[in-house]
């Protein structure tokens, strides 16, 4: 692959061997042009590449991310992803974005030792340049040509201001903007490992001279030992500065931890002693949904869930989620972490399964393959859940109903045999939180005696707060 033709024959037969796996119709394969490729490969048409956001931290304040701004910019770059995952296979020592690895195979490293040294690197993706992913795409295993090494690294990068030159009043274009890594892009995680080849092997060296453990988790850099060696002034610590900023990186000094025997040991947020563990708050709160679930229903749970999960995460995914697929997901997280003979994952998966199995048994579930997993008297839902539903009427006939659960506002479809004026008496209506034959959650308003499903026993607002604080007490 020597010529732009050529890297564009190649972008457009992975694209169409991608969608056909989705289930595309071939025949509507829509190519990537030279128009396109010339265009998005320019950092500086700023506007149509990437678009801003941000998102909140876990040890709290905000991470700014830059995702593609549009679906044909992003199957571009994932396609460029996928002819660097062809060629290319991260260092030993590199733990995040490689297949095979994940936060375990890094934490692994590091259990039961008696120092624990975790180190931040400080604006990782924007640290690395274009000129410097250039130059690194000619040199082995890629050995691209200087024209589609400049292509590739001018599509994988983003215009931003240099800071310096904005505060020195500089106006030369050349100095007063830069082009680095966007966080957020899906090609940026395995650029940035082929950049710390080099800092991978000269770390790794490190450790070895003085008999550590060492592993890196994309900007999360973790050392660890039976012996001290970590002296704030001591030759490894002045050693390490060293090496990290001769490769262009720097050390986020507030988030430098050395984490001793004896106390709470984590790696890449999983719990480092004899065995793996996660916090006794992850058990908890998977216990607690389940808990809810079984005893007071689906929609408490969900009651519970929604609002925390949008408060954290309902900036970067739209729509309402499904408790069923986070449960799932959280166990499979623990089953991975603890191993699947854990007693703690046994038990909390069977009990999982008992309440998916209850509610989405086949007597629940229509002809048209909709299943009624709880259906609860409106009145009552909305008394249960400290909410008004209100009808909703468009122009165009469309109906429908909103509501509040917690801070995050519900949209509830309305069942056909419900007229308008059966709007005004919800004593004889009903709500249930449905699931249709593809898996997707709703809620559905309809006739109190249109279906008939397992109702779960009244919720007792005091007597469920009492059984949340007993049970996270444990």
């Amino acid at each position: 692959m020597s010529t732009r033709e050529d890297l564009l024959a190649l972008l457009n037969r992975i694209k169409k061997e991608e969608m056909c796996e989705l289930g595309f119709d071939a025949d509507k394969f829509y190519p990537f042009t030279m128009k396109h490729l010339l265009y998005y490969c320019n950092p500086n048409h700023a506007f149509h590449r990437y678009r801003q956001f941000k998102i909140k931290k876990k040890s709290g304040g905000f991470r700014q991310i830059t995702a593609p701004r549009n679906q044909s910019f992003m199957m571009l770059l994932q396609s460029v992803n996928e002819i660097l995952k062809a060629i290319y296979t991260p260092s030993d020592y590199a733990m995040g974005f490689t297949e095979g690895r994940s936060v375990v195979t890094n934490a692994v490293v590091h259990k039961g030792q008696n120092y624990v040294l975790n180190i931040d690197l400080k604006d990782f993706f924007p640290s690395v340049e274009q000129g410097r992913v250039l130059k690194r795409l000619t040199l082995a295993p890629f050995i691209f040509s200087p024209q589609i090494a400049l292509l590739i690294s001018g599509l994988c990068s983003m215009r931003v201001k240099r800071e310096q030159a904005i505060e020195t009043k500089q106006h030369n274009l050349d100095k007063l903007f830069m082009y680095v890594l966007p966080q957020g892009a899906p090609t940026s995680p395995i650029i940035t490992n082929m950049i710390c080849d080099t800092l991978d092997r000269r770390l790794a060296g490190l450790a070895k001279r003085f008999g550590l453990h060492y592993t890196r988790y994309a900007d999360d850099i973790t050392f660890s030992s039976m012996h001290y060696v970590y002296s704030k002034n001591g030759e490894f610590r002045k050693e390490l500065v060293r090496i990290i900023e001769d490769q262009g990186f720097t050390i986020n000094e507030t988030k430098t931890r050395l984490q001793k025997l004896g106390s709470r040991q984590e790696v890449t947020g999983i719990i480092v002693s004899e065995k793996l563990n996660v916090s006794k708050k992850y058990v908890r709160e998977i216990r607690s949904l389940l808990y809810i679930w079984e005893k007071y229903g689906y929609s408490a749970a969900m009651s519970r869930f929604l609002p925390k999960y949008k408060a954290e995460k309902g900036h970067v995914k739209k729509g309402n989620p499904d408790l069923t697929n986070v449960l799932d997901g959280k166990l499979l997280y623990l089953k991975m972490v603890k191993g699947d003979t854990d007693s703690v994952y046994v038990r909390l998966y069977k009990k999982f399964q008992e309440l998916v199995e209850k509610d989405s048994n086949s007597d629940k579930t229509n002809p048209f393959g909709i299943t009624y997993m709880e259906t609860i008297p409106l009145l009552k839902f909305e008394q249960e859940k400290n909410t008004s539903v209100t009808f909703q009427h468009k122009d165009d006939n469309k109906r429908f109903a909103t509501f509040q659960l917690g801070d995050v506002q519900q949209v509830a479809s309305i069942n056909k045999g419900v007229k308008s004026e059966d709007e005004l008496q919800k004593e004889k209506l009903s709500i249930s939180n449905c699931r249709d034959s593809k898996g997707e959650q709703f809620w559905l308003i309809h006739l109190i005696d249109k279906v008939t499903v397992y109702k779960p026993a009244p919720v007792d607002i005091d007597e469920l707060n009492n059984d949340l604080d007993s049970l996270l007490s444990t």
